[in-house]
């Protein structure tokens, strides 16, 4: 039967994506001045200005409409930016603009402005007495009425007036422009909402998306607007952002502003430090701090980090090593694989699990590319090690050929069952094949392995009565398994990378088919009957390439059960929580700040978070 998402997160653009390491990176930073301290900042469209302690401005950003050109020697007290173009209020109260048809601009009325605030298109600007004008396409300010500040969004405007209401004017098709008696203390329009804050620091928001894009509930100083985002800043100098997915630059900080698509801070010493908004899901602020562990060391491609039996905390690198390591002693290396990888550029240890009895039984099961001297890919492998005066040597359980998708991870269940995510090969429709173990999820019995019997197939696996299907297999219909794990009640999780257009998670049970290639996430890439005809098992959660480019599975938190997972490309943390009857939630809790491999669990429980080329970091989840 076709499948029907319990849950999606958002739509997204089609991107390729080939495996799960390449793809876009994490959101672009905005590239600001070396060495530039500035008092203000004024965030356009495509473009950033600042305002330095003597007056002097400085832009930077796109420039194809002349919006960085600042005239001549001017010196601001005050710089604001739209769309294509900037102005200031110099010093002497007279306005001056440059960029993109600002050439009526400021109309000669020197001398008289307290305040300018430029919208996408338009221009205003109030006088010492409170009195609004505005330039460009916008309808003009009502007669009368006097405000202490104004802001200007795309066809209509806004000001605060003297008692504290907020007033607007120009287009309201979103409702932005509704009258709103207050008080209210500040003021920040974007390009189609509004927000104020009200005398105990609270925000309120009103215009496009803001019956979903409902300000957190804090205190802030000050607030700002942008495209699709608003942010606030805390007493503490923290910026706190909700609308589109965001990931607020990192404070702490004196000022914020907003523009289209980016929001940027003003550090206490004056460096400005922005970074792109990019348009998704609604999203709460970000909850969940991730600290470095051992002291920051960076790990170039950590890809597994677990309990070590006996104390310590053991982790496996991509290029072949895994070490041990405990508090205040330097890294203790247990295996070295280097020697047996396959040629190629990281190496590829996917994964590692110490025997859960092994106390008893001392060894180490790797999932590793093994080379076979040639120079090629090698063969795919899943190898036991003695450790720790343990007798023997490698015992190799199962070998096939390299998988065209390296998605593979080893995971012991409450059953005692070694589990093994397995990446599709070339030809994709064996992820559909169950006499295949490519694009699988297998499970064996490795307990008493020996040469003669590397394994043995458990009595209940789902295939085992199968004609022509491999009795390994527990789940088929996967592209990249990129991490399975168990939850606390003994149910399976896996992360399955997708190809084009969406990542997904999900919950296998015995003989499932994940869909895939007739499913990519709940998408159908087949004539609707042939999906019609799968019988699919839907995923728990997807995204799209708006918010990440490959999938990385995760564990649970220890205490509430929601499933912690992430993506590679953008760094985004979720959490996963809810069932089947009542539904699935995903929120994002936290930010790695750089690319994520992996995810595991330390000696008490804790949540790691494991990045390529920089350190690994321990969630400090809440109860």
């Amino acid at each position: 039967m076709a499948r029907t998402p319990w849950i999606v997160a958002a739509l997204a653009p089609a991107l390729l994506l080939a495996a799960c390491v390449t793809g876009a990176g994490p959101a672009p930073i905005v590239p600001t001045p070396e060495g530039a301290a500035f008092t203000q900042l004024a965030v356009g469209e495509d473009h950033v200005c600042g305002l330095r302690e003597d007056g002097a401005a400085r832009c930077w950003g796109a420039n194809d409409e002349g919006q960085l050109n600042v005239p001549g020697d001017l010196r601001f007290r005050q710089l604001t930016a739209g769309n294509q173009f900037s102005c200031g209020l110099l010093l002497d109260g007279a306005l001056a603009c440059w960029g993109r048809e600002t050439a009526d601009w400021p109309d000669g009325e020197s001398g008289t402005w307290e305040m300018a605030a430029a919208g996408r298109d338009q221009l205003c600007a109030l006088d010492a007495e409170g009195s609004a004008s505005c330039r460009g396409p916008v309808d003009p300010p009502p007669e009368g009425p006097r405000y202490t500040a104004i802001g200007a969004g795309a066809g209509f405007a806004c000001g605060l007036t003297f008692a504290g209401g907020l007033e607007c004017w120009g287009g309201n098709n979103r409702g932005q422009a509704e009258w709103r008696e207050g008080p209210f203390t500040a003021l920040a329009v974007g390009y189609k909402h509004v927000c104020v804050l009200r005398p105990d620091g609270s925000a309120f928001c009103q215009g496009r998306n803001q019956e979903r894009f409902v300000p957190p509930v804090a205190s802030f100083a000050s607030v700002t607007a942008g495209g699709d985002h608003s942010c606030g800043l805390t007493a503490t100098g923290a910026a706190v952002c909700w609308g589109s997915e965001v990931d607020p630059p990192a404070g702490p900080f004196t000022a914020l502003a907003s523009g289209w698509s980016r929001t940027c801070g003003l550090r206490p010493g004056g460096e400005a430090v922005c970074q792109e908004m990019e348009a998704g899901t609604p999203a709460l602020a970000l909850n969940v701090e991730a600290a470095p562990v051992f002291a920051g060391r960076e790990f170039k491609q950590p890809i597994e980090v677990f309990p070590w039996p006996g104390g310590g905390l053991a982790v496996a690198e991509r290029g072949g090593s895994i070490t041990v390591t405990l508090p205040e002693t330097p890294p203790r290396l247990v295996l070295d694989l280097t020697a047996r990888l396959a040629a190629l550029p990281s190496g590829l240890l996917l994964s590692a699990a110490p025997d859960p009895e092994f106390d008893a039984f001392p060894y180490l099961y790797v999932w590793y590319l093994a080379s076979t001297g040639d120079g090629s890919d090698g063969l795919a492998r899943l190898s036991r090690f003695p450790i720790a005066g343990g007798a023997g040597r490698e015992l190799i359980i199962l070998e096939l050929p390299p998988p065209r998708h390296k998605g593979g991870t080893i995971r012991f269940g409450p059953d005692g069952m070694l589990y093994l995510g397995v990446g599709e090969s070339a030809r994709s429709d064996d992820a559909q094949d169950p006499g295949s173990l490519s694009g699988k999820i297998v499970r064996i019995d490795v307990r008493g392995a020996s040469e003669e019997r590397p394994y043995r197939i458990p009595d209940d696996n789902p295939l085992l009565a199968s004609p022509g299907a491999r009795p390994e297999v527990w789940a088929r219909g996967l592209r990249n398994p990129w991490r399975v794990s168990f939850d606390g009640d003994g149910n399976l999780w896996v992360a399955d990378v997708g190809e084009a257009t969406r990542e997904e998670v999900s919950l296998v049970t015995p003989g499932a088919n994940l869909g895939w290639p007739v499913f990519e996430g709940e998408r159908c890439n087949a004539e609707e009957r042939a999906c019609d005809a799968l019988d699919a098992t839907p995923p728990v959660a997807t995204y799209g390439r708006d918010l990440g480019c490959a999938v990385i599975g995760g564990v649970h938190h220890p205490a509430n059960g929601a499933y912690l997972f992430g993506d590679y490309c953008s760094g985004r943390i979720w959490a996963l929580d809810g069932d089947a009857e009542t539904g699935w939630s995903m929120r994002r809790i936290a930010h790695a700040g750089r690319r994520i491999l992996s995810f595991g669990y330390g000696t008490d429980g804790e949540v790691y978070v494991l990045t390529e080329g920089g350190p690994i970091l321990r969630l400090n989840l809440p109860p």
